[in-house]
């Protein structure tokens, strides 16, 4: 197996490549990744992003973060991979469609198994497993715009800690059942925590999504020690759990009358559905007060189509102030001082 260079010099940067294995016609299927060494080797950060190949705003977040960091003002080593599924990437699609597996489900991968199950073993075994924490870049996929928020996936037999999450510093965090081959959940059972961020929609950059990814990726360096400086963390950081999918009663367009962020009351009016043909219209509402995760961006919309994901906070916790032996600036939780105003409580 071809292993990375990750043992650098100090103050040393690099930029290699991996092969993973072949397609067809002979074509390598290659991993590429960066190294950056600071002042000490350890700990090992692992970045990562695309492993759904339309996710791209990671990819940026990832250039940014080697652009914007100097080796010397790290303690410890950054590795990134900025396109992990590079079949899907190269075809614009979430998965690869010769292949057709979720990546996001196969983790740790197999060395003799299809091609997305061998890019899986390789990216595990020679980047994860070296790895002392990770943070997983995503989106939503195309259509559905998510607010940054980490997502802590748990399943039978393993509940990882919160604590990185929150080290992001988002005023929501996503609390829900996994699936074993998801990137996190694997590593986490090995004993390395690898945080999943979730930061805008597949299939666009934008520039407030990727700002907020290097506003988390830094936060998370500074919580473990990499870099030095204040974290920003919100005065109040609301854990919700599971969510409900608000979908259309008719075929038409979706009007959207809220915003991914936004938090609404029961009853409220999320948005409307217009038939171009009759004019007939639906209004779509709230079932409970919550907080509207994401939203369909694309408006076009079937009966069943779902065109907001909504957590509640009948199922939510107001956390403690996290523990942490570094500098912390507070700064304001509009999502709780929203639902204060509003007289909804967080159950």
């Amino acid at each position: 197996m071809e292993k990375p260079k990750l043992n650098l010099k100090e103050g040393e940067v690099y930029r290699g490549k991996i092969e993973c294995t072949e397609l067809e016609d002979g074509t390598p299927v290659i991993l590429p990744y960066f190294v950056m060494r600071g002042k000490r080797r350890k700990p090992l950060l692992l970045l990562n992003a695309a492993i759904h190949g339309d996710e791209l705003n990671g990819i940026e977040v990832i250039h940014r973060i080697f652009e914007e960091i100097k080796p010397e003002e790290v303690n410890g080593t950054v590795v990134a991979v900025p396109v992990v599924n590079t079949l899907a990437f190269r075809a614009r699609s979430r998965v690869d469609p010769v292949d057709g597996k979720n990546l996001n489900r196969v983790f740790p991968g197999r060395k003799d198994g299809t091609v997305t199950e061998r890019i899986a073993y390789h990216f595990f075994e020679g980047f994860v497993k070296k790895a002392d924490y990770g943070i997983d870049l995503h989106t939503g996929m195309k259509g559905h715009l998510l607010v940054p928020h980490p997502r802590i996936r748990v399943v039978k037999n393993f509940i990882p800690p919160i604590e990185y999450s929150r080290a992001l510093g988002t005023e929501v965090l996503f609390y829900h059942e996994g699936h074993p081959g998801m990137l996190n959940v694997a590593a986490g059972r090995i004993g390395i925590p690898i945080v999943c961020f979730e930061i805008g929609e597949a299939g666009r950059i934008d520039e407030y999504f990727i700002k907020a990814g290097i506003k988390g990726v830094k936060n998370f360096m500074k919580y473990v020690g990499m870099l030095e400086g204040k974290m920003e963390i919100p005065e109040k950081q609301i854990l919700l759990k599971d969510y409900t999918e608000v979908n259309s009663i008719i075929g038409g367009i979706f009007y959207s009358r809220v915003r991914a962020g936004d938090v609404v009351k029961e009853r409220q009016i999320i948005g409307t559905v217009k038939s171009p043909f009759t004019g007939e219209k639906r209004n779509i509402y709230s079932p409970k007060n919550g907080f509207i995760l994401g939203i369909r961006s694309q408006p076009l919309a079937r009966p069943g189509t779902t065109v907001a994901w909504l957590m509640g906070f009948d199922e939510g916790t107001v956390l403690p102030p996290l523990k942490t032996r570094n500098e912390v600036k507070e700064v304001e939780s509009k999502t709780f001082h929203i639902t204060q105003e509003r007289g909804i409580e967080i159950k």
